[in-house]
C-alpha cells in the first residue's frame, strides 16, 4: 500500500476512535442509579472495612454483610461511596444518582408550589423533598398521628 492510500485509513480510524469515545459513556452516567425512597442492593467484590458516602444527605448505605451494601436514595442528587478494605485499599468508588420515580407518580404544581402523589392504583399524597414544606409538614403530622396510634394499640396489648 502506497503512503497517499494508507492516510485515509488512518483518518477513518482516528474519527472512529474519537467518535466511539465521545459516545461510550455520557458524563452523568453513574455506577448506581436508585430512586428516591428505595434500596438497592450493591455487590463488592471483596469484603469492605470502611464505607464512605460524600453526601450522606443524597444517599445513605448500610452493610448487609461485609460483601454487600444496600444504598438508599434520601435526597435527589448525585454523590459518591467509597468502599475501603480493612488495609485501608480503596475497593470500590462508585458515581451513585438519586432520581425521581419514573413509575406511578404524578407531581402537581400550582404557582411554586409542588405536591408529589403516587398513583397505583389510586393516587395519594407522598413525600418528595422537592415539594413545598406546608404540604408536607401537614403529611407529615398526619402520619405520625396515625403510626402513634398503631404504637399506642400495640403498647396496650403488650400489658
Amino acid at each position: 500500500m502506497t503512503h497517499a492510500q494508507k492516510r485515509p485509513l488512518r483518518t477513518l480510524a482516528c474519527v472512529a476512535t474519537v467518535t466511539g469515545s465521545l459516545f461510550a459513556l455520557p458524563a452523568w452516567a453513574a455506577d448506581l442509579n436508585i430512586e428516591v425512597n428505595h434500596s438497592r442492593l450493591h455487590a463488592l467484590g471483596q469484603a469492605a472495612s470502611t464505607i464512605i458516602v460524600g453526601n450522606p444527605a443524597i444517599a445513605d448505605v448500610s452493610v448487609s454483610n461485609s460483601n454487600t451494601l444496600v444504598v438508599f436514595g434520601r435526597s435527589y442528587g448525585t454523590t459518591n461511596l467509597i468502599a475501603l478494605d480493612a488495609g485501608g485499599r480503596q475497593i470500590a468508588n462508585l458515581d451513585v444518582s438519586v432520581t425521581e420515580p419514573r413509575s406511578t407518580a404524578m407531581t402537581f404544581n400550582r404557582g411554586a408550589a409542588q405536591t408529589s402523589y403516587s398513583c397505583a392504583p389510586r393516587c395519594v399524597r407522598v413525600i418528595n423533598p422537592a415539594d413545598g414544606t406546608e404540604a408536607t409538614d401537614g403529611l407529615l403530622a398526619t402520619t405520625k398521628g396515625v403510626t402513634s396510634l398503631g404504637d399506642e394499640a400495640a403498647a396496650a396489648s403488650n400489658e
